[in-house]
């Protein structure tokens, strides 16, 4: 299974792009940084669309993506949860802002939105998906993909502390997690409601997922916020050395193979 990062933060700048991962070039998990990336024949190729939620940094290309699929006579498939679809339908994608790609045209509509409920299993081209419930300030779906060969991540989106509630249902050999802020943040998002996670919450997560599990998989950190990123970067080394544990901060144009 091959990885690689469109978008690995959480605001876009000259050399920072918004969440969006590419799995096999045939899957993208949200669609923060999709079409600046992708030329026609890429985003053509694509079998299917996982959102986690529905805030703008991990849906915002996809009513650009719309456009060229309509353009050129495509449909494509999007999965999340009623919330994401709410936020598409009503606010991206409602005629004003920009065409109703989920309505349009009416006869095979661009996108159709497939509704995920957590805990729900379903199959995607060659992979099993596994979507859990995570907690964020949005419903918020996370998740699992195993390809034919048996090999797992499980991708979080968005998240904060109680993320721990899902390890139980999940068994990747990487870890997609965001790391938004360093750790002078913990006390915030320890009791804030838009929930998101620093190394020191991410280091309480590992530490259960290893009591529970037996193991830590590989874990690559997503969605830093630029102006903390030496700061998150020094403090996820340490948890690395720590944990004996591969660790580190995915960067746009990075590509892991598992």
């Amino acid at each position: 299974m091959k990885l690689r990062f469109l978008g690995a933060h959480n605001v876009e700048t000259a050399s920072t792009g918004l969440s969006c991962l590419l799995v096999d070039d045939v899957v993208a998990l949200d669609a923060g940084a999709l079409t600046r990336h992708l030329s026609p024949s890429a985003m053509f190729n694509l079998q299917g669309v996982l959102l986690t939620h529905g805030h703008y940094d991990h849906i915002r290309d996809v009513p650009a993506l719309g456009m060229n699929l309509y353009l050129n006579g495509k449909t494509l498939d999007l999965y999340g949860n009623s919330s994401t679809k709410e936020n598409l339908a009503g606010c991206l994608m409602n005629g004003t802002i920009y065409s109703k790609f989920l309505e349009k045209p009416p006869e095979n509509p661009t996108f159709c939105f497939n509704i995920i409920e957590p805990d729900m299993a379903f199959q995607l081209g060659k992979y099993e998906v596994l979507a859990v419930e995570l907690p964020h300030s949005l419903p918020a779906l996370g998740y699992q993909m195993t390809d034919a060969g048996g090999k797992r991540i499980f991708y979080t989106g968005d998240t904060g502390p109680g993320l721990s509630r899902c390890f139980k249902s999940i068994a990747p050999d990487l870890m997609i997690v965001e790391v938004t802020a360093s750790n002078r943040f913990t006390d915030f998002f320890s009791s804030a409601e838009g929930q998101h996670l620093t190394p020191e919450l991410l280091r309480r997560e590992l530490k259960t997922f290893q009591r529970l599990r037996g193991y830590l998989p590989k874990i690559a950190c997503v969605h830093m916020s630029p102006g903390n990123e030496s700061e998150i970067e020094a403090e996820i080394n340490d948890i690395a050395a720590e944990l004996n544990s591969q660790i580190y901060l995915a960067r746009e144009g990075m590509t892991v193979t598992i």
